[in-house]
């Protein structure tokens, strides 16, 4: 009777277990399922107002280089504010930041759609949809994935999501092109606005209820103290925190060149005519496009398989090589060799460079910190667009540009290969558990927390 009882006792735990691991996999799917959906409109924000551009300065009446001064406020916005999205994601959490920015977003299109007045265009687009992009995606995501998944599944299930946001430009762009065709602008922000309530706010509601993974308990949250802002300033200071902002300034840098200066420099590249430069710009876009996905499942699959540093630095060493060649010698088969080698490592380096940051910083400091670095890329990335068309006017062309931009990504190689030799204090450090009461915060990521 007593054995039967033990091998009952056995089966039934081990059914409990199947049930418990079905369900696992039905929240890690479910999970990417939301992180896409999110990233996959989140990029609505930017690609609407791109193809709407010279409809909206006609609107308001104004030159393109009095308009463009929206798209500024945008990208200068979308930095300031990121260190306050990682703030919310360390206090309240980083599903409630995504909701609030779906909702934020929604608001701003209603007001973007019901009023055709510039200054409060600045508002609700350079501030409002500044704030909700940044509230949406790559800070509160890489914070909820890092929260949710296993250090085994977190470079693929963060490369997963990412990729939203580059299949969203390839999907939705060529919709806004079609809409604008017959659409005027107000009716898209409102059909926008409805999109991020019923497509972005609901399913994050909806996952932050049924997938309550990682979420503190009350004495969780009391054995650790979040540092305040001395304690932040301090980590700026760091090693750790300069290499990686340093080595993320080249990945904004570069990304700048390609979303402003890699369009125009084609276009001028002398090619026998305006459609054979055409037919090759758009060719070396699709072909970045289709390695960027790549790239970023296969960074995403060897993140957990090699040193994350070393890895980065490959990337940024392929980048900066490829931009120098494109320098030396632009031509047709040139820009689709570009577009290949580029796209590979397009999201990598945004993959690997939140992935070290998360595992590297405590719970309670790591979102703050994720923010910093995206503010710092968001100045690399103004910079670049501004001394970039500023190196084009005085030269008469984009050489000095590419070649500027490649060597700031050999100098993010050099950091890259910095952090392997940092990288192994900080993880010794961040393991060693805080007592209770002091103001330091030592505590690796997700530890306390639920992880699939």
């Amino acid at each position: 009777m007593r054995a039967s009882t033990r091998v009952w006792a056995r089966r039934n735990r081990s059914m409990s277990e199947s049930a418990r691991s079905g369900t696992t996999s039905r929240t890690l799917w479910g999970i990417i399922a939301v992180g896409f959906g999110v990233m996959f409109l989140s990029s609505s924000i930017k690609g609407a107002y791109q193809v709407y551009f010279r409809d909206l300065s006609e609107l308001f009446d104004l030159g393109r280089a009095q308009f463009a001064l929206s798209g500024a406020l945008f990208g200068l916005c979308l930095g300031l504010v990121s260190p306050l999205v990682g703030t919310i994601c360390d206090r309240y959490g980083p599903s409630r930041s995504m909701i609030s920015g779906a909702l934020v977003a929604a608001l701003a299109f209603l007001l973007l759609g019901l009023f055709q007045n510039f200054p409060l265009f600045l508002v609700a687009y350079g501030v409002m949809a500044a704030y909700a992009l940044a509230a949406m995606t790559f800070v509160p995501m890489g914070v909820w994935i890092d929260n949710l998944f296993g250090e085994r599944h977190k470079g693929l299930a963060y490369a997963a999501v990412s990729n939203g946001v580059a299949i969203g430009f390839m999907v939705l762009s060529p919709l806004w092109v079609w809409l604008n065709g017959w659409l005027d602008w107000s009716t898209l922000a409102l059909m926008i606005a409805m999109g991020f309530v019923v497509g972005v706010a609901v399913p994050l509601y909806w996952a932050d209820r049924y997938f309550p993974v990682g979420i503190e308990t009350h004495s969780e949250s009391q054995s650790r103290q979040a540092p305040g802002v001395s304690g932040v300033l301090r980590e700026l200071r760091q090693p750790l925190f300069i290499l990686l902002a340093i080595s993320f300034a080249g990945c904004g840098s570069s990304m700048a060149f390609i979303d402003l200066h890699y369009a125009p420099l084609v276009q001028e590249a002398g090619l026998p005519d305006s459609q054979d430069a055409a037919s090759a710009l758009a060719l070396s876009l699709s072909v970045l496009g289709g390695f960027e996905l790549l790239g970023a499942l296969a960074v995403g699959h060897l993140a957990g398989k090699v040193q994350p540093a070393m890895l980065l630095a490959l990337l940024y060493g392929v980048r900066s090589m490829i931009l120098a060649w494109l320098a030396i010698s632009p031509g047709s088969g040139t820009f689709v060799v570009f577009g290949a080698f580029f796209g590979a490592t397009y999201m990598g380096t945004v993959v690997l460079t939140s992935m070290m940051c998360l595992r590297l910083y405590g719970a309670s400091v790591k979102g703050r910190m994720f923010g910093l670095l995206f503010t710092v890329h968001q100045l690399a990335v103004f910079g670049t667009a501004w001394l970039g068309g500023l190196a084009r006017d005085l030269t008469g062309d984009y050489t000095l540009t590419t070649l500027g931009v490649a060597a700031f990504c050999g100098l993010s190689v050099i950091a890259a290969l910095a952090l392997q030799v940092v990288t192994p204090r900080s993880n010794s450090r961040s393991r060693v558990p805080s007592s209770a009461g002091s103001g330091e915060t030592a505590m690796p990521s997700g530890q306390g927390q639920s992880q699939v």
